[in-house]
């Protein structure tokens, strides 16, 4: 049966974390090892998630959710995995685990009593309108409006909504700088996320040493206090950093680095050294400049630019591997390697969109 991965704690043990309803029946979520590297995992009989529909896919993503949240209050610092990540069995868990143990413990370790903080506010968007309907360059829009033909008067129904929007906008910004200004000596990281209904002012996620949380609560106090009767403040978390560190984890196409590699004329190995020469003395025979009569030139700088970034987005997802020297670790490109090989990232997701 194929496993689902919702994160990576360290640990050495194993450790059960109670049942999760992603599937279809309960399944009960353990941890699988490698050395002190550990994924937090169930097993998962459902459907692909590409094919599950809006409602049953935003159910998932809300116990993936939750299932993270379980394990960080059980006290383990957890890097989430992105959402919807499967593999086959539990030897290919260990396989992402050995293959991305360089980058996934020392994260784990930085991330170490680290939370993140969403401050959400909302407004009282008619009262707003009303407020911003009474600025005087608005105002005398709308009595300009009087003997003006229909055309006329559309244009300036335009202008209007256009300078409604605008003060809109100047209003959020201002409330949003100043608590994130009034916020960002307790905090270490901030992500602005997208504002998804006319009501929301803001959408913050704060990346908060957890002692601190106390201290960054009572700053919000304060803000909300300040602006009274304004913008109404919503503080949620503790929550595990998903708006600073999740881990992206794929398998490469066999096909397109045997193609790639083939076109940049490299050996079964490749540094990131050897990757750049090939790519540089391919770039100079191709360039469509140098070249001014020949048609097909742009379609191979294109080509040779495609196969660089494959190999580069390969090398960057790999960090085992037989080391050329110190400072350039060399990846093999065998397909059979390649076949067994994980593209572990560990980045800050994009902003939420709701």
């Amino acid at each position: 049966m194929r496993k689902y991965i919702y994160g990576v704690i360290l640990t050495s043990q194993p450790v059960t974390f109670g049942h999760s309803l992603l599937s279809s029946s309960p399944k009960e979520v353990h941890t699988v090892v490698h050395r002190d590297l550990a994924g937090v995992v169930s097993n998962y009989d459902g459907s692909d998630f590409a094919s599950l529909n809006r409602e049953e896919k935003l159910r998932c993503l809300m116990v993936h959710q939750l299932v993270i949240e379980w394990v960080m209050k059980e006290g383990y610092t957890i890097l989430p995995v992105k959402f919807g990540t499967l593999v086959e069995d539990e030897d290919e868990i260990r396989r992402i685990l050995g293959q991305g143990y360089n980058k996934l413990v020392p994260t784990l370790n930085q991330m170490n009593g680290l939370v993140e903080i969403e401050v959400a506010a909302t407004w009282d968007l008619k009262k707003v309108l009303e407020e911003v309907g009474g600025e005087e360059q608005i105002i005398q829009l709308g009595r300009s409006m009087a003997g003006k033909s229909t055309s006329e008067i559309l244009e300036m129904q335009i202008n209007a909504g256009r300078l409604v929007k605008e003060s809109l906008d100047r209003r959020r910004e201002g409330y949003r700088s100043q608590t994130m200004q009034s916020l960002a000596e307790t905090a270490l990281d901030i992500q602005p996320n997208a504002l998804v209904v006319d009501e929301m002012v803001m959408n913050i996620a704060f990346l908060i040493q957890r002692e601190k949380q106390k201290a960054f609560d009572g700053q919000v106090r304060r803000i909300n206090e300040a602006l009274d009767d304004q913008i109404n403040f919503r503080v949620i978390g503790p929550l595990p950093p998903y708006s600073f560190s999740t881990v992206e984890i794929r398998r490469p196409d066999p096909d397109k680095i045997e193609e790639a590699r083939q076109l940049l004329g490299l050996g079964t190995e490749v540094s990131d050294k050897k990757l750049k020469e090939a790519y540089r003395h391919l770039v100079a025979k191709s360039q469509p400049d140098a070249h001014p009569d020949d048609d097909t030139g742009d379609e191979q700088f294109a080509k040779v630019r495609e196969a660089f970034v494959i190999l580069r987005d390969y090398c960057q997802g790999r960090d085992e591997g037989v080391e050329e020297n110190v400072n350039s670790p060399c990846y093999s490109l065998r397909t059979e390697d390649v076949n067994q090989a994980f593209l572990i990232e560990v980045k800050r997701p994009a902003p939420q969109t709701g």
